[in-house]
């Protein structure tokens, strides 16, 4: 029709210019009628293009909740609630590398013959050399568990040079997303990391801001209600830049494995997409519902709850002997401080991996744990997996370490120099360790240990590292080790972790800087403490009061600055559990004043409500640990959404500490009106004498002393 009208105008032009003689006249005309043709041409094909895309989109609605739109056209998917309002959206297939895409086919549910079927996209595409590889994408309804509606999102590729990339959409106005890994920058929400694409296990976080941290899990949750996991036999690639958490599936240029021998396997990914009208529902569904991760067995040790753990490492570093210990232990005795254990870290050992004490700084550590034990002090030990070729145990069990390609013991380089690395793969090298461990509790008498290290990334230093038991993904390594460790009971401390929910231990943060910045400094605490709880790990150990003072040297003592230290300590009097080592006395009488008021905040006020809260969440009574963002107690209250220097204890309290430096007042919002189930929030002021305020509210410039901590209590 367009082209017939076109055609029509065109003559009638033609004819009325004969009645003119002159040839510009005649010239424009005709070109007048050509440009309106070719418009008229354009906008035909343009029309055609658009109603081919429209026949390629499709709208699914597996239930009353939710509706997905697929437009290969454009390779992107919608997830809208009953509202239309977009919930989710994922752009499909990123990762092309510049290859030319020639195909893209929607394959209808009519074609399966699965009821769960949603939707379908063949794409292909030719690569620089000519060769053609193409993906296939379905998706599958799972049902709807209560208000929860689950997905799985799957791609296969028939080439290696093909691999599958999703990227979800973090730009959405007021949608903030939660998750992933602990980092070198802990941003609260994580749309604004910088992350660049890279295979997703643990590292050295403390040393790059571009590798995962020792904390990880393939969970992430958005404000809006989207939660998104990762199957654990995927070999994952994440980054998490430009406002998009981007997925990426292949074994190349990774530790992951496709089979025993080899790296090689054609990528594919898979994932499960949950939905549900807030975060909170969502959040309660994986960790009751969907069997996604598990739940600590029980409490750690209460004792390390309530009471400080008193370390060396901060303010000792290396330099530790028997006279130090005991002059430590009398120190924090003669100050009136309360303490759960006295922690012996690295320095003591005659060699790593003897897990023995080095006679010339020990002469007698029975009687120094004996003296201990008599002042009611625990003692515990720092161990690691590294065995160094000083060590007695070096050339001990060959076979209990990870081995490399040539079927020998692996060298790894490490923070206190190259050793090899014990598999716990392996249930022979786990019971030698296991009994190392007890032979010195059982000789000397140390109650307990804290077990460093774990991260993958050593293992996967060693050229074709070779594990005993086969690992599709080497982070069941940490897990391995983690298990392994938690049989020396609940008085333990971790530092890396993956899949490890289930173990009633702590889990540590990754030693913190000296700073007041967000580059592992004091305002990553909190953000760092509610990502561990997010994740599944409640049992959060937040490191030294004050940073490790690394600021004068890995191995050099360095005193933090005391208003940084005071702050500090007044962020961990509400945390999980209290860890000192740098001392307050080495500061003067006022700071051993506040720091023994935070201590005395924390066993008075926050310890009951820490274990009931843990205990409700072992028991399957609420669904995050004690630790909580401000939006759990009222999920869609979007002011609340971005506050990373607040926190939630239980239902219970809220804290709003000081982490800015020379600063006396800062802004408190208090989340509200509505809690979840509609009724109104009111929140007591506890350190100003029980004032009650109404939830949704901002209180501008609220006045903190540096011997005040700000906390609220739920009316």
């Amino acid at each position: 029709m367009c082209l017939i009208a076109a055609a029509t105008i065109s003559y009638i032009s033609v004819k009325m210019a004969r009645h003119f003689p002159d040839k510009r006249i005649w010239a424009l005309v005709a070109f007048t009628s050509l440009t309106f043709v070719g418009g008229i041409i354009t906008m035909a094909i343009g029309i055609a293009f658009l109603n081919q895309a429209e026949e390629l989109s499709s709208e699914y609605t597996n239930n009353s909740t939710y509706s997905v739109s697929t437009d290969p056209a454009l390779l992107q998917m919608q997830f809208s609630g009953a509202d239309g309002y977009s919930v989710l959206s994922i752009k499909l297939a990123q990762s092309t590398d510049g290859r030319t895409l020639i195909n893209r086919t929607m394959i209808s549910s009519a074609a399966s013959d699965s009821k769960d079927y949603l939707s379908g996209i063949q794409t292909s595409f030719r690569d620089e050399d000519g060769n053609v590889g193409s993906m296939s994408m379905t998706l599958t309804s799972l049902g709807m568990t209560g208000n929860a509606a689950v997905y799985e999102m799957s791609w296969s590729s028939d080439v290696d040079w093909l691999q599958p990339t999703d990227c979800i959409e973090m730009a959405r106005v007021g949608d903030s997303w939660f998750g992933g890994a602990q980092m070198f920058y802990q941003w609260w929400p994580i749309n604004r990391w910088g992350k660049y694409m890279s295979y997703f296990l643990s590292g050295d976080m403390y040393s790059s801001d571009q590798e995962y941290g020792s904390v990880l899990e393939r969970y992430w949750l958005s404000t809006s209600g989207a939660g998104l996991y990762v199957d654990s036999d995927v070999p994952l690639h994440v980054s998490t830049e430009n406002y998009r958490i981007c997925f990426k599936g292949t074994f190349s240029d990774s530790p992951y494995r496709a089979t025993q021998d080899s790296y090689e396997g054609l990528p594919f990914l898979k994932y499960k997409i949950v939905l549900s009208p807030d975060a909170r529902t969502t959040h309660e569904y994986v960790f009751s519902d969907s069997g996604f991760l598990k739940r600590p067995t029980g409490l750690p040790d209460h004792r390390m709850i309530k009471s400080p753990i008193w370390s060396t490492w901060a303010r000792y570093k290396k330099n530790v002997s028997q006279d130090t210990v005991m002059d430590y232990a009398n120190e924090i005795l003669q100050n009136g401080f309360t303490y759960s254990q006295l922690e012996i870290d690295d320095g003591y050992e005659k060699a790593y991996g003897d897990i023995t004490f080095d006679e010339n700084k020990f002469p007698d550590p029975k009687k120094m744990v004996d003296d201990l034990h008599y002042m009611n002090f625990r003692v515990t030990i720092w161990v690691t997996p590294f065995v160094n070729p000083t060590s007695d145990n070096y050339n001990t069990y060959p076979d209990y370490f990870v081995q490399n390609g040539a079927g020998s013991p692996g060298r790894v380089t490490w923070w206190d120099g190259v050793g090899r690395i014990i598999d716990y793969t392996n249930p022979n090298a786990c019971d030698w360790y296991y009994d190392n461990l007890l032979n010195i509790r059982e000789t000397v008498g140390v109650d307990s240990f804290k077990f460093d290290a774990g991260e993958i990334n050593y293992v996967s230093k060693i050229p074709d590292y070779q594990t005993d038991a086969f690992l599709r993904n080497l982070g069941t390594y940490t897990l391995d080790y983690n298990e392994c460790s938690a049989r020396l009971g609940t008085l333990i401390e971790n530092r890396a972790a993956w899949r490890s929910q289930h173990l009633p231990v702590f889990f540590r943060m990754m030693d913190k800087d000296s700073n007041w910045t967000p580059a592992k400094g004091l305002k990553t605490l909190i953000p760092t403490a509610l990502t561990f709880s997010l994740l599944g790990y409640p049992y959060v150990l937040p490191d030294m009061i004050g940073g490790n003072g690394y600021e004068n040297g890995f191995l050099n003592q360095y005193l933090p600055e005391r208003e940084l230290y005071i702050r500090w300590a007044q962020v961990t009097a509400f945390l999980p559990s209290m860890q000192f080592s740098i001392s307050p006395w080495q500061y003067d009488d006022e700071v051993v004043r506040i720091t023994k008021h935070c201590v005395h905040l924390h066993e008075s006020v926050a310890y009951e409500e820490l274990v009931e809260s843990f205990q409700e969440y072992v028991d399957g009574k609420s669904g995050m640990g004690a630790i909580r963002p401000l939006w759990w107690i009222s999920p869609t209250d979007k002011s609340s959404y971005n506050i990373d220097d607040e926190f939630l204890v239980g239902d219970r309290y809220l804290v709003a500490p000081i982490v800015e430096n020379a600063t006396r007042n800062r802004d408190i919002y208090l989340p509200g009106p509505t809690g979840r189930n509609g009724g109104t929030l009111r929140w007591l002021d506890k350190l100003r004498g029980g004032q009650s305020i109404l939830g949704g509210t901002t209180l501008k410039n609220y006045a903190v002393a540096l011997d005040e901590l700000s906390y609220w209590e739920l009316e």
